[in-house]
């Protein structure tokens, strides 16, 4: 099917007639083009930006719904489009899906409010799907994008496509180069977890003197590859094809019995009570180092375990993440580098082979003090920090480091197997880092290493090929603390009783 991304400049809240107006200008482009299903941006109406205006404004009268019904009817497609609605004497972000009938199929309401959203319109606590002519459709409003419950349960509901309205705002000199990490790499990302489509519509230009926002309409497969895009300065159209109908891409099978933090009350969570522990300078600074290096057999292992470690720890890192080992035995091995590590306080993680069963130690001057074997995800409390670990896929599905950071880790080491693309895996690493505000530290099998910080910043990564170790600053009070922007937290601005859907035993594992 062809899918028709509008890309609308953003206006005023005064101007919303003109905004109307203009996107169905946009809109027969679209349908001209072959769309199919039109999507058109976040708040279209009357605007993202509702402060400061009169409580009796003229939009307050108007009801746009039966001007994109009869639109839908009349071109015989189905529309999607951004609106703020008002439902029980409350206002609501929303999102509505028009049949070729002018019947509405769909209605959702934006859930993770964003900064000043909170100000004018509550938030939604339900994430529905709808049967087309074309499969099972779900939506979410810009910001539901950084949440991974939101995008993981329209997929469990058979989900094959995923409409994403957004005002997704950025800050630059140059208007051509605008970005935002959603589209760099977490819808990607979203969309790779998932094995889902996802169709993007955003606005251009400056709202209210202060929102600025960066376009990128586009379209991104099941692997999380961006079919076609828009640039980030012009209005546009943007005309895709998605072939709905091919097979979902392999996905990683998931364990919903050790997800039940995922709906826990937020109050009793470790992220939520640790936002509130302070810590002293020195026990906020970690320095932390990921080693990689080659090894042929378990004594050149050990062998290059030592130097590395030896001269890590004598570079001043306090947390040092080694390769994981082709042979079995890690817990052994850590035992024999632990002596290295006598008087200092030095934390070492070290993983054993991929392959079922596979553990990760975590070790010091006294021996193991941790294990991670994928049987619950828990963080482990150490001198340098809470630490969770997970291995291969457990990393690629968001639900096991979003249990360690519900915790309270503060820093998650996922050793990756690098079977999966790395390009995609990279960009999944960094939705962890972003998505649970805290230090994702990342192998992609023996290749490739990186340390992505909070706000999902690459802090570190190493040169192709070759054994070195790379160093990052962990601020553990980066990681403590969870508020994005004002108005948005990712642990208080949750919704545990919504996410019902993920715990359950039934549903989506795997499998188309």
């Amino acid at each position: 099917m062809k899918i028709g991304c509008v890309q609308s400049r953003a206006l005023d809240v005064s101007r919303w007639k003109e905004a109307l107006d203009r996107a169905l200008v946009l809109a027969d482009e679209a349908v001209a083009g072959g769309a199919e299903l039109v999507l058109m941006p976040e708040a279209l109406f009357p605007a993202y930006y509702l402060g400061g205006e009169d409580p009796a404004a003229s939009w307050r009268e108007a009801d746009p719904r039966p001007v994109f019904s009869g639109y839908a009817a009349n071109r015989r497609i189905h529309l999607a489009a951004g609106l703020v609605l008002e439902e029980g004497g409350a206002l609501f972000n929303g999102a509505v899906l028009w049949g070729p009938d002018g019947g509405e199929l769909l209605r959702t309401f934006k859930s993770n409010l964003w900064h000043f959203d909170g100000r004018y319109v509550l938030p939604g606590s339900s994430f529905p799907v709808a049967d087309t002519e074309f499969g099972r459709v779900g939506m979410m409003v810009c910001a539901d994008g950084r949440i991974p419950e939101i995008s993981r349960i329209l997929a469990l509901k058979g989900a094959r496509l995923i409409l994403d309205l957004t005002n997704l705002t950025s800050t630059g000199r140059n208007r051509d180069t605008l970005s935002n990490p959603q589209l760099e790499y977490m819808l990607p990302a979203r969309a790779a977890e998932n094995g889902v489509w996802i169709a993007v519509a955003d606005k251009v230009g400056l709202e209210a003197e202060t929102v600025l926002n960066c376009g990128g309409s586009r379209l991104i497969d099941p692997l999380g590859n961006v079919v076609a895009s828009l640039d980030s300065s012009a209005e546009g159209v943007l005309v895709a094809e998605a072939d709905l109908e091919a097979p979902r891409p392999p996905m990683p099978g998931r364990t919903p019995k050790l997800y039940s933090i995922l709906t826990a009350d937020t109050v009793f969570t470790g992220a939520y009570l640790a936002q509130f522990d302070p810590l002293t300078s020195a026990g906020d600074e970690v320095f932390a180092a990921l080693c990689r290096f080659t090894a042929a057999g378990r004594e050149e292992f050990l062998e290059k375990a030592s130097r590395f470690l030896v001269r890590a720890a004598d570079q001043g890192n306090r947390l040092v993440c080694l390769p994981f080992m082709e042979e079995e035995g890690c817990s052994g091995v850590a035992e024999k580098l632990s002596c290295l590590l006598a008087g200092s306080d030095v934390i070492a993680v070290l993983s054993g082979p991929a392959r079922e069963g596979r553990e990760t130690v975590v070790f010091s001057a006294d021996g193991v003090i941790g294990r991670f074997s994928g049987e619950m995800f828990e963080p482990l409390d150490t001198p340098v920090g809470r630490i969770g670990a997970v291995c291969g896929d457990e990393g690629w599905n968001p639900e096991p480091v979003r249990c360690f950071m519900l915790g309270g880790a503060e820093v998650a080491v996922w050793y990756g197997d690098g079977i999966r693309p790395r390009e995609t895996s990279v960009k999944i690493a960094r939705t962890r880092a972003a998505e649970n505000r805290i230090f994702l530290l990342y192998f992609h099998g023996g290749d490739d290493v990186l340390v992505a910080g909070p706000s999902g910043a690459v802090l570190a990564e190493a040169l192709d090929g070759g054994d070195q170790a790379v160093s990052a600053m962990i601020r553990r009070s980066e990681s403590r603390g969870k508020t994005v922007v004002p108005g948005t937290n990712i642990v208080s601005g949750r919704l545990p009783s919504a996410y019902g859907d993920l715990v359950a035993d039934e549903g989506y594992s795997g499998s188309p």
